[in-house]
């Protein structure tokens, strides 16, 4: 089958298994020069295919289709991508059981408070994102400290396993899809949900620091703005509860390796490896 392909770094996995399992790529279609992009673009490289970094539009769309493209499959991909009519499948993967939990950048909002949300679904490419009748989904247990980038590597390695049972008998699943329900859009995250506030417990600052990890959480300490980036798993910044006379967001302790500061109810030490100076909240 001949596909065509829309995707960033998080789902590159998926690309391998059409490889395996025979398929050619006609095109990928993905993001230029971007950090997101890189393990895509070697792929495409390595295996000689090409490449597309502008916004798919519906001529270029129908210009596949009518070279014998059968499959558009979309993994991590932010724009909308028209599908022609003549097109046989278009699919994407999305990290929610939906039809709850459609949107953007679930996987915070999955940590922050809709856990039993957590999964992988397949489903067909539509006008409204996310919205696709069902192909397939699979559920994703998360840990009590889970984090963003753990999370974003469950759904990584466990994405191929579904499309590849998708893939087995592609014709049977999407002719047996199933429409997907009323459910739930969740919101684009703001600059306010992606803030420290002192004046919440620490096992609230230590939530939001897991739901955010690697794409950062904005705090105010000493008066700077900073944005916390943490990749580790569990966590390395650390809370500890107490009484104390300081006031919160009050730094109590800045030593070579770490900054303590005060919250409501103890302290938060966080590592200094992973605090950046930035011009804005």
């Amino acid at each position: 089958m001949k596909i065509a392909y829309f995707g960033y770094d998080p789902l590159f996995s998926c690309l391998d298994v059409f490889l395996k399992q025979g398929h050619q790529f006609a095109v990928i279609y993905t993001g230029e020069n971007s950090g997101y992009s890189q393990k895509v673009i070697q792929f495409a490289q390595n295996n000689h295919i090409p490449l597309c970094f502008g916004k798919p539009n519906l001529t270029d769309m129908q210009r596949l289709v009518e070279q014998g493209v059968e499959l558009f499959f979309s993994a991590e991909y932010p724009w909308k991508i028209p599908v022609p009519v003549e097109l046989k499948y278009a699919i994407n993967v999305h990290p929610t059981l939906l039809p709850e939990g459609r949107g953007m950048t679930p996987l915070p909002h999955l940590i922050l408070k809709q856990s039993i949300y957590a999964g992988v679904t397949l489903h067909k490419l539509s006008n409204e994102f996310d919205t696709g009748d069902t192909l397939l989904q699979k559920p994703i247990s998360l840990e009590d400290d889970e984090t963003f980038d753990s999370l974003s590597g469950k759904v990584f390695q466990q994405t191929p396993d579904l499309l590849s049972r998708l893939l087995f008998d592609l014709d049977d699943y999407y002719q047996s899809s199933q429409e997907q329900g009323e459910g739930s859009d969740w919101p684009s995250i703001t600059v306010g949900e992606q803030t420290l506030d002192w004046q919440q417990p620490i096992a609230q600052l230590l939530t939001r620091l897991r739901a955010f990890g690697s794409l950062g959480t904005y705090a105010n300490i000493a008066g700077k703005a900073c944005v916390i980036r943490s990749t580790q798993f569990p966590l390395s910044a650390q809370g500890k509860r107490y009484q104390h006379d300081y006031n919160a967001g009050q730094v109590i302790l800045n030593d070579s390796q770490h900054i303590t500061v005060a919250t409501i109810d103890g302290e938060l030490r966080i590592p200094k490896t992973i605090i950046t100076l930035v011009a804005l909240i």
